[in-house]
């Protein structure tokens, strides 16, 4: 058995690939672009054999990195951006149209027509009637790519996410499968059969001999030849759930808030499935006879509220420290950040950015100022409703992502929750969890309890404010909310 385990890491922007060993730590890693096409307005898609070759060029450039070490690894794990479709016939192994990408919006028109079955889809999936999941990319595929018609009467139609066609391809064709969190991302999965749903695949017309075996994520898939190398794949995940589990939240009750271009709140909530208002219900992970599920939370543009103070306000540059600058402010404004609606729990795409307070004494400082704190009170929206819930008690919280690094919004959000916040020492949890999952598989860690001992982090912040101003402050952040989505009823 090796000792090492491949990570594959295909994003948005890159595909990437880690080589981590067996105490968790990354030994080396390499990344390589892959860039997006838009042909048209709200469309977003990537040629098929760029996303394959940029995962290829990326595993290369590591191999050269490790040199003999690549010898001794002994599993792969892929993480994967969600619900990103491709379909391909499996005579050639070639693509029959692009893949669209999950931020693609052109199945919007097919999801109003089926929103009579909105609950029916809730119900099922935990998720939201939305073309951000893979069903109305599917149907737009089936409708639109004429080759495809004919490819699926020959019975060669392949479809799937982005894992199961970097599967299929690393393994010459003979593993075609996807696995339980990958599906879930599809609207046509059932989270509490974990099958295919038979009702959803007719409310979209899809037949279910087009879509691939699903599979735990811990699970022996089959094996990848790269190079002349053969690699066992022992795990195949989401990468928001591989950060999940990479950023050491295991158990039920842990949280992990990210800070990134967008935000989320993932809540392990362990065998139980919850169903929340405005939070997302899906698959954390699983192994054979066990799976841990979660609850999520979105929030739009939490990193990208900067780059547009930058290129749109000239209110910051690359050279300035956030943190000294909330330091400096000295007059508390209210922002709502939504340059691109806004996400969870509230769900309101047409809601326009605002802010609220500004005086003559007003300063750039204020309003960046409020935009950091912003982040923290959409945050803290989503925990208000498992608070109301009740259910479920919150253990502990880890936060990551680039904005993380900024003490100040942790000292913030950490004071609006009323909880210690953490973070872990390692970076890139996305290629550890998915490794770690993999290991799991492989048995080179027994169980979740050998994982949490590899996992090291630090205190990064407490309570320090008054439960008194912090019930002010946010009840100011609500009415900064209602007055926000009554201007953009009315104006926008």
């Amino acid at each position: 058995m090796g000792q090492y385990i491949l990570a594959l890491d295909q994003g948005a922007t890159e595909s990437k690939a880690a080589l981590v060993d067996n105490k968790g730590k990354i030994i080396a890693q390499s990344a390589y672009p892959v860039k997006p096409i838009h042909l048209k307005t709200g469309w977003v898609e990537y040629k098929p054999d760029d996303i394959l070759k940029s995962q290829l060029n990326a595993i290369r450039a590591l191999f050269r990195k490790i040199g003999t070490k690549r010898k001794q690894i002994g599993a792969m794990g892929i993480t994967n951006q969600p619900s990103t479709t491709v379909i391909w016939d499996k005579s050639t192994g070639r693509a029959l149209y692009n893949a669209i990408s999950h931020q693609d919006s052109r199945g919007t028109d097919i999801c109003n027509e089926k929103t009579g079955h909105r609950e029916n889809v809730r119900e099922r999936t935990g998720l939201p009637l939305s073309q951000h999941y893979s069903a109305s990319k599917i149907k737009w595929l089936l409708e639109n790519v004429k080759p495809a018609r004919k490819v699926m009467e020959k019975g060669n139609m392949l479809c799937s996410t982005v894992n199961t066609y970097l599967m299929w391809h690393l393994t010459k064709g003979s593993i075609y499968a996807t696995d339980h969190t990958n599906a879930a991302q599809t609207l046509l999965f059932n989270i509490f059969t974990k099958s295919w749903d038979k009702e959803l695949l007719e409310v979209f017309a899809i037949p279910s001999n087009i879509l691939p075996p699903i599979f735990p994520t811990s699970y022996y898939f089959g094996d990848a030849i790269i190079d002349g190398q053969t690699i066992p794949i022992h795990a195949s995940i989401v990468e928001h759930q591989a950060s999940l589990a990479g950023n050491g939240c295991l158990q039920e009750g842990e949280v992990n808030i990210n800070y990134g271009t967008d935000g989320f709140i993932l809540v392990n909530t362990g065998k139980k499935i919850f169903m929340l208002p405005g939070l997302l219900t899906t698959v954390a992970w699983s192994s054979n006879g066990n799976t841990a599920y979660l609850l999520e939370g979105t929030m739009n543009a939490v990193g990208s509220i900067f780059e547009w103070m930058k290129n749109n306000l000239g209110l910051i540059s690359d050279k300035d420290n956030i943190e000294e600058i909330c330091r400096r402010s000295e007059g508390r404004l209210f922002m709502l950040p939504s340059i691109a609606g806004i996400g969870s729990p509230h769900w309101n795409a047409n809601t326009t950015a605002c802010i609220f307070g500004l005086k003559s004494t007003s300063t750039r400082e204020d309003i960046i100022r409020s935009a950091v704190e912003s982040i923290a009170f959409l945050i803290k929206d989503n925990f208000s409703v498992l608070e109301k819930d009740g259910r479920i008690q919150t253990k502990k919280i880890v936060a990551s992502g680039a904005l993380s690094d900024i003490p100040y919004l942790l000292q913030f959000q950490s004071d609006l929750l009323h909880i210690p916040l953490y973070k872990t020492r390692e970076d890139d949890s996305t290629s550890r969890g998915v490794a770690f999952l993999a290991g799991l598989s492989l048995k080179i860690w027994n169980g979740l309890s050998s994982i949490e001992k590899l996992i090291n982090s630090k205190k990064a912040s407490t309570p320090k404010r008054n439960e008194t101003e912090v019930r002010t402050l946010y009840d100011r952040w609500r009415l900064t909310c209602l007055y926000s989505k009554e201007w953009s009823k009315n104006f926008s």
